[in-house]
This record gives structure tokens, sequence and C-alpha cells, in this order.
């Protein structure tokens, strides 16, 4: 991880950018995994169309849409805590490599998340996914305390 921070000097900008990124990407493995399975793709009612066509799928593909839909909704739901952590780390002036590791860190657990949500089919990998949530929203919660015990 240190490498990436290298190559962005203010890597905590950066981290929102991938951050962004990770959250988006289930919803386009959705519409593959969908496009792959029907051969079309309904973009009048995009957010209506997965039950609709469930009988035309799988059941391992239409149970993998919706892992990834999941992954994509968890990831916008947990995008206004993350920006909010850095920027109040930022503002209030916490020490760069404190923001630095724990932005890294959100990033590096929402990447592992999206992976273990979307191919998980069992409850151990169910608590793994869980536990990368969790280290996740620590982060920023950390970030949080940070900021407010920082001086500015």
């Amino acid at each position: 991880m240190s490498a990436i921070v290298s190559l962005y000097p203010n890597f905590p900008v950066f981290s929102m950018v991938l951050a962004a990124g990770l959250a988006y990407i289930p919803h386009f493995l959705r519409g593959f995994i969908v496009l792959r399975a029907t051969k079309r793709w309904d973009n009048v009612n995009p957010r209506g169309q997965m039950e609709r066509i469930q009988a035309k799928m799988t059941k391992e593909d239409w149970q993998m849409a919706k892992r990834a839909e999941g992954a994509h909704n968890n990831g916008i739901e947990t995008l206004p805590v993350f920006y909010g952590a850095v920027l109040a780390a930022l503002y209030t002036g916490v020490p760069k490599d404190t923001v630095n590791f724990y932005a890294g860190l959100f990033v590096a657990t929402r990447a592992l998340f999206n992976v273990v949500y979307i191919f998980n089919t069992n409850q151990g990998t169910a608590l793994i996914r869980t536990g990368l949530w969790t280290a996740g929203i620590a982060s920023c919660v950390k970030l949080f305390l940070a900021a407010a015990n920082t001086k500015y």
C-alpha cells in the first residue's frame, strides 16, 4: 500500500476516488451477469428487472447478481461515512500518516468486502464479510476520533 500512497501526494483524496470506484464495480458486475445470462438489459426499468428476470437465469447467476447488487448498495451506504471521516481528519490537521493509513485500510477492506460478498455462498465467508465491513467502519471511526482530538 505504501507504493500507492507514494504515487499520490494527497492519498486521502485519491482514496475517496478509489472508494467510489469500489462502490460501483459490483453494479457493473451485476449488469454483466444479467447480460450474460439473459442477453438483454432493461434500461427503462433497470432497478426492477432483477425479480422479472429471475426465471430466465440460473439460480447461481441470479444469486450472484443479487449479492453484487447488495455489495453495490452497501458501498454506496458507506461512502458518506468514509468521505466525512477523511474530510474531518484533513480539515482538523490529523497527521498525514494517520489519515493515509486509515484511508488505505478502508479502501483495502472495501475491495476485499466486495470479493467476499459477491462470491460468498456460506455462513463462514459471510462472517468474514462482516469482519471486513467492521474493519472498514472502524477505520472511519478512528479518523473521526483523531479529528475530534486534534486542535485546529
